[in-house]
């Protein structure tokens, strides 16, 4: 049976928008398998159309739902049909962003990974939320807002490259995996959405050096239209300058990531 079936309306102060089609819901579950994990956070399931889809699996899915009528809805359907799925189901009726991601996490080694159809008000939040444990996991896969998608895989010299490119790059790898339609959703919002996906860095970078990075890049992009040399300027002294590692005539916008971490050692050497 569907967990989905009859579900509660949209509550607009929740930026609730519900995926109504399989396909996008068939590219998280074969990506799951590929990593071949064997626990899952589903970060809001409103009417359970993916959690339906996690728990055909031998999977521990743990799903956190804000809205309290679909996280009853979930108990309930989840129990009134358990021999239906393979996997075993946990609804933690609480806003995401208070949720102890860390104690979660440390209840177990097993393979893990989070997804979800996260609301576009506070896809930011939870980006930010689930970045700092992402060694910790296989991956992270997200249906967002394309808008969103493109700023946190953007390139440089592009117009969605910014200072959440840049932060979310040199925390994880990132890739805008498709489209997904905004006819896929219901009700139907204005924009089209895109599942991308977050992996673990080969190479963490250490924490106090990123806090540099981005205190840089911060900067940098207040000034992303004008000569490097403005920001640069701002960190160090005048007769530092000429020995800046990156060419100061070029703008902000046009530095990769790792440009970014080499003008942050130049301006705080250790």
């Amino acid at each position: 049976m569907s967990i989905d079936q009859g579900s509660p309306r949209q509550r607009k102060s929740l930026s609730q928008v519900f995926l109504r089609t399989e396909w996008p819901v068939k590219k998280v579950v074969e990506r799951l398998q590929q990593w071949q994990v064997t626990r899952v956070l589903e970060i809001g399931p409103g009417g359970g159309i993916l959690t339906r889809a996690l728990l055909e699996h031998p999977w521990k899915v743990t799903a956190v739902e804000k809205d309290g009528r679909f996280a009853e809805r979930l108990v309930d359907s989840f129990e009134a049909n358990r021999s239906d799925y393979a996997g075993t189901l946990d609804v933690v009726h609480q806003d995401v962003l208070k949720f102890d991601l860390e104690t979660w996490l440390q209840k177990s080694q097993e393979p893990t990974a989070i997804v979800g159809n996260i609301p576009y008000a506070i896809s930011s939040p939870i980006v930010m939320w689930v970045l700092p444990h992402l060694q910790q996991v296989k991956a992270v896969e997200f249906l967002v807002q394309l808008e969103f998608a493109a700023r946190l895989a953007g390139a440089a010299n592009t117009k969605d490259y910014g200072s959440l490119s840049v932060y979310t790059q040199l925390r994880s790898q990132v890739l805008l995996e498709c489209k997904v339609d905004r006819t896929c959703f219901t009700p139907i919002p204005k924009v089209d959405s895109a599942l991308v996906i977050l992996k673990p860095r080969q190479q963490p970078i250490p924490d106090d050096f990123l806090q540099k990075i981005e205190t840089v890049t911060r900067v940098a992009f207040t000034q992303r239209r004008k000569k490097l040399r403005n920001v640069i300027k701002t960190f160090v002294a005048e007769d530092r300058l000429d020995q800046c590692p990156i060419d100061m005539n070029r703008r902000p916008d046009s530095l990769r990531p790792e440009e970014f971490m080499e003008l942050a050692r130049f301006i705080y050497p250790e």
